[in-house]
């Protein structure tokens, strides 16, 4: 009876020994981001991506071990004069995990804030500052690289500001900032074989507005429409077969307005609502009005109404704030 319970016994020490390493393992892996693991972000890439997948909740989408790169982004995004960090995991040139934390009292390490949103590429981050009391503005620089019928490359600027109300991150901005999009007549409505192209590239600049309550941005936009000589129907052709057809320089400004909290191009009356919306997109920006089977259609705008829905409406349906018919923020020459 003493050997056996000497060999229980035995069994009950390694079995002990093994929790004790196993618990070891499990608990001693950091479970906050420090200063320490961000000042080396390529050697701690996995356990950083770790931390960020499970304080988004998207631990069920990616491994950590996925992570194909770490960038961190330092600037005062509340508002509160503490530091506060956004860090982009990337996981391919379409999924990256942006997540922003703010530094603790202590110094040494980060509190999770939220998770800001679902992004292919984000090239840059950078911070525009509010007047008076309250959150910033976080930008970020978007690329994306993806074939929707058409073989398209693109870049938008992003803006996003901390309701701490809801508890989460309120996109306020969305502008394009590059784009080029190639595709052969054959799949649209043309049924022309021949490679068509649109290129856009714009210039965003800090800007005043008069009467503004916030910063501006200005985006001029230079855009193009090209055709290519190639006869070739199966194969993209070399950029340098295209010729321009058409082109054009658009100019908008967003500016801030903190009774919308979101940048706008300007307000409108609405007499079917009797209300006052905020125009947030005018479609007659769009360098696909160049092209001659899609140049109808462009009289639309992107509304926001006072209860925050959204929708798409003809220009025609609203009212300068003085009455006369609504008139379009973009300008543009050739």
């Amino acid at each position: 009876m003493g050997k056996i319970l000497k060999k229980w016994g035995i069994v009950a020490c390694v079995a002990f020994a093994v929790f004790a390493v196993f618990t070891i393992k499990t608990y001693g892996v950091s479970e906050n981001l420090t200063t320490q693991m961000l000042s080396d972000t390529e050697k701690n890439k996995e356990e950083i991506a770790r931390i960020v997948l499970n304080d988004t909740g998207r631990n069920a989408v990616f491994e950590p071990q996925e992570a194909v790169n770490v960038t961190v982004y330092e600037g005062d995004l509340l508002g509160n004069g503490q530091q506060q960090v956004a860090i982009a995991v990337s996981f391919g040139l379409k999924n990256t995990v942006l997540a922003v934390y703010t530094k603790d009292a202590t110094g040494d390490g980060y509190t999770y804030v939220g998770d800001v949103a679902d992004f292919f590429d984000v090239r840059d981050v950078f911070f525009l500052p509010l007047t008076g009391n309250g959150t910033n503005i976080m930008i970020v620089r978007e690329y994306a690289n993806q074939t929707i019928g058409a073989f398209e490359r693109s870049s938008f600027l992003k803006g996003y500001i901390w309701d701490e109300e809801n508890n989460e991150f309120q996109n306020v901005l969305s502008i394009p900032e590059g784009i080029e999009v190639i595709w052969n007549g054959r799949w649209d409505t043309s049924q022309e074989e021949r490679w068509q192209k649109i290129e856009e590239r714009s210039e965003a600049t800090q800007t005043q507005v008069e009467n503004s309550d916030g910063p501006a941005l200005k985006l001029v936009q230079y855009q193009a429409y090209r055709i290519s000589d190639s006869t070739d129907t199966e194969n993209i052709p070399d950029d340098s077969t295209f010729h321009t057809v058409k082109n054009r320089v658009v100019n908008q400004i967003y500016y801030w307005d903190n009774q919308w909290r979101r940048f706008i191009l300007s307000e409108k009356k609405e007499p079917a609502t009797g209300q006052t919306v905020a125009i947030i997109e005018d479609f007659s920006a769009s360098p696909y009005i160049l092209v001659p089977e899609y140049e109808g259609g462009y009289n639309n705008v992107l509304i926001q109404r006072q209860d925050g829905s959204v929708e798409i409406v003809s220009m025609d349906t609203l009212l300068e704030m003085d009455g006369s018919q609504a008139k379009s923020a973009v300008s543009s020459y050739e």
